[in-house]
């Protein structure tokens, strides 16, 4: 079954579902570059004595694998943006980049070095010192996960 051609200009339509599914991969791509901008780690220490927290964060973009992440959202979206100018295809390939993302994601929580267990410690009733996920590197893992899936979506209504 070919797509439908708009009329009079011979060049193929897009039905309404194959743009939402496009302008949603732009749009998650988009939110996925962000993500990198925002912090993925941290120590956090509290002392009891005083009553207080220090925290320190680590952004996506100090590490390597943040800098994939940004690159694959960025990806995403220009695969969006061809598949609405270009092909329906386009939108699907956008599964890669987030595939490639959440590995990322999932290569920056591995700690060959074992830097955590060495950042956790605590003197009771004094100081809790302890490493922790923070809410950027959630939202990018969210945001693989829903480029992932519309691109997927994409592929599947083509069937």
């Amino acid at each position: 079954m070919s797509e439908p051609t708009l009329p009079g200009y011979g060049m193929p339509g897009r039905s309404t579902p194959s743009l939402l599914l496009a302008i949603g991969v732009i749009v998650a791509g988009l939110a996925l570059a962000v993500t990198a901008l925002l912090p993925w780690a941290g120590v956090t220490a509290r002392f009891s004595v005083l009553d207080t927290e220090v925290n320190h964060v680590v952004r996506g973009v100090g590490d390597g694998a943040g800098w994939a992440v940004m690159v694959a959202g960025l990806v995403a979206m220009l695969l969006g943006v061809l598949g609405v100018v270009r092909s329906w295809l386009f939108t699907g390939f956008a599964i890669l980049p987030g595939a490639v993302a959440a590995f990322s994601m999932a290569m920056f929580l591995m700690d060959p070095q074992d830097l955590a267990d060495r950042l956790n410690f605590r003197v009771p009733g004094l100081i809790d010192v302890h490493p922790t996920i923070e809410y950027g590197w959630f939202a990018g893992l969210l945001a693989s996960v829903v480029v992932a899936v519309l691109a997927a979506a994409s592929l599947i209504r083509r069937r």
